[in-house]
């Protein structure tokens, strides 16, 4: 492998880390592989053009003509589509689309309605992709939040009636694992939903790479990463639970942490081209006295 050493894990955004306890009762043992592979990422140079631009503004029923050229850091421009209270932003390299209310808020906390079950919202986000010829072939469904959107902030639940907006979340996957986003928020296509079913939010990356095996690995036990967590976990994602939408705070490390849930998938370590597998463990923390949901990631590969 040409002496390349496979980087350690670093993350892309904002981390904290466990402070306090790691309490695993709500965690059920799961079964990982023994070992994986570690991948390199190989980008494909593919631009939109402004033609590209214009026509997938018409698919969003955007006047053709961008309403602003912005040239990006490297080659890259975005084309700016605006109308009323909707926006629309086309990235030429790396390719994606952006599509938002611009009071999303508004188009939330507002509206009455019924909001959709997850498997629902996961076949309505894929009709919604197909009708504007977004493909969808190479997507992985990766997770699903149930936000509070408030004026203040942003607020995740469990409960679907208390929410306003459904979060959708789809990935690439690499030999059946899921590939985490540069961060939680970021991931390759989000789609959000409000009570009444229309999307109010949609972001959209092209599956621009490709990957190929560098090298296998073995992985830690569900014990064996279970039992650093507390230590080496990574905390890289904290939202306010519906309990302290209410209160203001500042994200900082956790004082307790309880996994609920525990996957393998893989990160392209930033600045890297290396794909590395990690263990996204999800569930609630506390910041001294306020409830919130957190996500955690620790390396999954064998020190």
């Amino acid at each position: 492998n040409g002496g390349e050493e496979i980087p350690a894990f670093v993350f892309a955004g904002d981390t904290w880390k466990i402070s306090g306890q790691v309490n695993l009762g709500e965690l059920a043992e799961t079964n990982f592989p023994q070992e994986t592979a570690v991948y390199k990422v190989e980008e494909q140079k593919v631009i939109f053009s402004e033609q590209q631009a214009q026509d997938i503004a018409g698919r969003f029923n955007f006047a053709p003509e961008a309403t602003n050229r912005v040239p990006l850091p490297g080659e890259g421009r975005m084309f700016v589509f605006a109308k009323d209270d909707v926006n629309l932003a086309v990235f030429s390299y790396p390719r994606e689309v952006r599509y938002s209310f611009k009071d999303i808020t508004a188009k939330t906390k507002g509206v009455a309605g019924q909001i959709y079950d997850q498997d629902a919202a996961i076949q309505k986000a894929q009709e919604y992709l197909g009708g504007k010829n977004l493909p969808t072939a190479d997507l992985v469904f990766f997770g699903a939040r149930y936000l509070i959107y408030d004026v203040e902030a942003v607020a995740q639940t469990q409960n679907s009636k208390s929410a306003n907006a459904l979060e959708l979340s789809f990935a690439q996957a690499v030999s059946g694992q899921k590939i985490l986003g540069k961060t939680v928020s970021e991931p390759l296509v989000k789609v959000v939903f409000n009570r009444t079913g229309e999307v109010v939010s949609l972001s959209y990356k092209e599956t621009d790479q490709t990957f190929t095996q560098f090298k296998i690995i073995q992985l830690l036990s569900f014990a064996e990463a279970t039992g650093k967590l507390k230590g080496e976990g990574v905390v890289i994602s904290i939202l306010p639970s519906e309990a302290a939408k209410e209160r203001f705070f500042e994200s900082a490390d956790l004082t307790s942490f309880t996994p609920q849930t525990v996957s393998l998938v893989y990160y392209q370590v930033p600045e890297t081209d290396f794909l590395i597998p990690i263990y996204l463990f999800d569930g609630k923390g506390m910041l001294d006295t306020i409830e919130v949901y957190a996500s955690v990631a620790l390396p999954a590969g064998k020190p």
